[in-house]
């Protein structure tokens, strides 16, 4: 039997468009174990069983299978049990901590063949991008590049004091539909706007530093087109930081909206932002967090 937990994600965090990453301590429990025939899958907690339903569909069963058709290995069987703390199709990385924990299941039932390294790899391929997956995968804030097919990464640790507030929407958001207003063209103003604050923002949480956070998530390309997707969302950025976040942004894809605060301003920055969304007509449910130094690991 394998246990495994992966982490929930947020990504871009304002400027850093399928490159800038957090895992948050909300998770994905899998427990798996060999059968001697048969494919049996369990839910435990979850919100959602939306994906999850048959083994045909179920994101979790995928992730496993390839790994094991990379090591020529047909399972007789599988007992596939699932916990699920991660709102699905909120833009919480769901699809990332599943891929990420059906990889990682499948390699330690056949005996770890292949490097945590190539399960990277083999995950980014699976998911398109690699904002969530390496971030559920190592763990902390990173920052990912994918190079001629290799995927590179550099881990950040934010400081201790960092929290994160997620207001979660009740509508999901799928992240192609989200994709789909994103421009084939962007002016080289714009690009040059998002990369300054993109290393900014990376340099101010390495060295915690959180004076100009809230310049730094502003997103020049990105934000202003998904924005139309969900009711509110200016308000709620900015009554997030008159309620003292230090900077608040589009959480990955959407629907959700993060915002960074320090400890003891959390809980008045979730209450602005869930008056701010119910002021739109958009029930939310509010978040608490802290970022997860720990990234997919087994228990």
């Amino acid at each position: 039997m394998v246990k495994a937990r992966a982490p929930a994600t947020t990504a871009n965090l304002g400027p850093g468009f399928d490159t800038l990453g957090m895992a948050l301590n909300l998770y994905l429990q899998v427990e798996v174990e060999l059968l001697g025939s048969g494919i049996e899958i369990v839910f435990s907690g979850v919100r959602d069983r939306s994906i999850m339903e048959s083994p045909q569909e179920n994101l979790i069963y995928k992730a496993m299978n390839f790994v094991f058709k990379q090591a020529l290995y047909r399972p007789t069987g599988l007992y596939i049990e699932i916990d699920n703390d991660i709102p699905i199709g909120k833009g919480l990385g769901s699809s990332a901590a599943a891929i990420v924990a059906g990889m990682f299941t499948a390699n330690r039932l056949i005996g770890d063949c292949f490097s945590p390294e190539e399960l990277l790899r083999w995950a980014v391929t699976m998911e398109g991008h690699a904002d969530n997956i390496v971030p559920c995968t190592t763990g902390g804030l990173t920052v990912a590049m994918v190079c001629q097919g290799e995927v590179f990464y550099q881990q950040v640790k934010p400081g201790k004091e960092l929290q994160v507030v997620v207001a979660v929407p009740e509508f999901i958001l799928s992240t192609e539909r989200s994709r789909s207003v994103l421009p084939a063209q962007i002016a080289l103003p714009a690009v040059i706007s998002n990369l300054q604050q993109a290393c900014f923002l990376l340099a101010s949480l390495q060295n915690g530093d959180f004076t100009h956070i809230n310049k730094a998530m502003q997103d020049m390309i990105y934000q202003p087109l998904r924005k139309q997707f969900i009711p509110g969302f200016q308000q709620v950025l900015q009554s997030a930081l008159e309620a003292g976040a230090l900077g608040a942004a589009l959480s990955g894809a959407g629907p959700s909206i993060m915002a960074f605060t320090t400890s003891g301003q959390e809980t008045v920055v979730g209450q602005a932002m869930e008056e701010a969304f119910d002021g739109a007509g958009v029930k939310v449910q509010v978040l608490y967090l802290k970022p997860d130094m720990q990234g997919v690991h087994y228990y």
